[in-house]
C-alpha cells in the first residue's frame, strides 16, 4: 500500500515539474518578438507588384505624336500607381545608342521599335516574348503584314501600335488628259511612259524619296519584280526573272521621275503646280498632309504578278534586362487599346493595327482606299528576317547608286538579287 502511495506521489511530483518547466517555444518567443508577429505580412506577390512600379519607356516620334503619347500615358498614370518615365530619342538618331544599352543591360524597359528591327533584337536575345508580360492574345486579332514582322523562332516579340502601308497618290484629271488609265501591270507602264514622252509635259511623272528603300522596293514591285514562284520562299525580296523585266522598265522611267527628298519644303506635289509629279509613292501618313484637290490615293490588291506595297508599322516591346515585365505589360495594353489605336489614328494619321477597328459599322473615320486583302492579309507576304535592317540599308545604297546613274541596269539587278536571303 506503501509502495503505491509512494508511486502516486511520484506521479504527482514529475506533473508539477511539467508544467512548471519553460518549453522551447516560450525560451524564443520575448514581448517584442509577440509584437512582431502582429505585424501583417506582405504576400511575395504584392512585393512584385510594388517592385514593378516603375518602368522607362524610350520611343523615337516626331514632336506631335510624343505630344499625344504624353497624353495617353498621364492619362495611364492617373488610373494605375506605375511611374512611367517617357523619353523621346531624337528622330535623327539611329538605333545605334540603343544598340549599345543592350548590350550593356542599362536599356529601357520598353522600346518603341520599327516593326523591321523587332525580328533583328529577338534574334539577338535582347527581348523578351510576349508571353512574358502581355495576357492579350494577338494571333486573329492583328494585322499580319504586322505581326509577321514581330515573329520569330515560334514567338511574338513585340505588340504592333500602328499600321503605315505606302500608297499611289496621282492626279486623275491629268491621266485623262493623256488617256491613259492609272497603271496596274507592267504593260500599263509600259504604255504610261512611251505616251509620258509624247506628251512633252514640263512636269514629272513620278516621285518619290530616293533615300526610303521601302519606297523603292514598292515600285519595284509594282513594275512586277515581286512575282513569286512555286519554290521561292515569302522572304524573297525580289523574283530574279521579274527584277530582269522591272529594272529596265524603271530605267525607262528614270529621266521622268524626280526626287522628293531633294525638296525640303515639299512644295512640289500633285496639283500644286505644273512642276510637280502626276504620281506620288509616300507613306499614307504623308498623303494627309497635302489635301489638294482631285487628288486621289490608291493601294494596289496584291496579285501574283508582284503588284504589292510595303507596310511599315512600329512595335512595343520589353527588353530581357527589364525587372518591370508585368508593369510594362500593363502599360503596353493600355496603350495599344482599341480606344487608344482609334485616338492615335485621329491625331497621327497612323491606321490601327487591330482589325476589329477595320470591321466595325462606322469604321472609325478610317479611309475609304483601304481594301479588304489590306485589313485580311490576303496575298500580302512582307520579307522578314533579321538581318532586315542591314539589307535595307544596302538596298539604299544600291538604288541611290542607279537612281543616280552611277551603275548600269545590269548591276543593279545582280545587286539586287544578292539582297535575297
Amino acid at each position: 500500500m506503501k509502495r503505491r502511495n509512494h508511486w502516486v506521489l511520484f506521479a504527482l511530483l514529475l506533473l508539477a515539474l511539467i508544467n512548471l518547466s519553460p518549453t522551447e517555444k516560450s525560451t524564443m518567443v520575448g514581448p517584442k518578438d509577440q509584437d512582431r508577429t502582429t505585424e501583417p505580412v506582405i504576400p511575395p506577390s504584392q512585393e512584385k507588384v510594388k517592385d514593378n512600379g516603375r518602368i522607362k519607356v524610350a520611343v523615337r516620334l516626331p514632336e506631335s505624336e510624343f505630344n499625344e503619347l504624353k497624353a495617353m500615358n498621364d492619362a495611364f498614370k492617373k488610373e494605375h500607381s506605375t511611374e512611367v518615365e517617357l523619353v523621346n530619342v531624337p528622330v535623327e538618331e539611329n538605333y545605334g545608342s540603343l544598340q549599345q544599352q543592350f548590350e550593356l543591360g542599362v536599356s529601357p524597359d520598353v522600346v518603341l521599335l520599327d516593326n523591321v528591327w523587332v525580328r533583328r533584337y529577338a534574334a539577338g536575345g535582347f527581348l523578351l516574348p510576349t508571353e512574358s508580360y502581355y495576357s492579350g492574345s494577338l494571333t486573329g486579332e492583328v494585322l499580319s503584314a504586322s505581326l509577321a514582322q514581330d515573329e520569330w523562332n515560334g514567338y511574338v516579340w513585340g505588340v504592333p501600335l500602328d499600321a503605315d502601308p505606302y500608297v499611289w497618290v496621282y492626279d486623275a484629271e491629268r491621266l485623262k488628259e493623256i488617256g491613259h488609265p492609272f497603271p496596274s501591270t507592267a504593260e500599263e507602264w509600259q504604255a504610261l511612259i512611251e505616251a509620258w514622252n509624247e506628251f512633252n509635259s514640263p512636269a514629272y511623272l513620278l516621285g518619290l524619296d530616293y533615300n526610303d528603300p521601302y519606297a523603292v522596293m514598292s515600285l519595284l514591285w509594282q513594275l512586277g519584280a515581286k512575282g513569286q514562284g512555286k519554290q521561292e520562299s515569302a522572304e524573297t525580296f525580289f523574283n530574279k526573272k521579274g527584277l530582269t523585266e522591272a529594272v529596265p522598265l524603271l530605267e525607262q522611267l528614270q529621266p521622268y521621275m524626280i526626287n522628293i527628298s531633294d525638296d525640303e519644303s515639299n512644295d512640289q506635289w500633285i496639283g500644286s503646280n505644273r512642276q510637280g509629279a502626276l504620281i506620288m509613292l509616300i507613306p499614307s501618313t504623308e498623303a494627309r498632309k497635302y489635301p489638294y484637290r482631285g487628288k486621289k490615293l490608291f493601294f494596289p490588291e496584291p496579285t501574283e504578278s508582284g503588284n504589292k506595297m510595303w507596310i511599315a508599322g512600329r512595335s512595343f516591346v520589353v527588353t530581357a534586362r527589364s525587372a518591370n515585365r508585368d508593369a510594362a505589360g500593363l502599360w503596353i495594353s493600355a496603350m495599344t487599346s482599341q480606344i487608344q489605336q482609334r485616338q492615335w489614328h485621329e491625331k497621327t494619321g497612323h491606321l490601327p493595327a487591330l482589325k476589329t477597328l477595320y470591321y466595325q459599322a462606322v469604321r472609325s473615320g478610317l479611309p475609304d482606299w483601304i481594301t479588304a486583302s489590306f485589313v485580311k492579309g490576303q496575298g500580302i507576304t512582307q520579307p522578314a528576317t533579321a538581318k532586315l535592317p542591314e539589307l535595307m540599308q544596302q538596298l539604299q545604297k544600291d538604288s541611290w547608286s542607279f537612281l543616280h546613274s552611277e551603275i548600269s541596269a545590269k548591276q543593279y539587278v545582280k545587286q539586287l538579287d544578292a539582297l535575297n536571303p
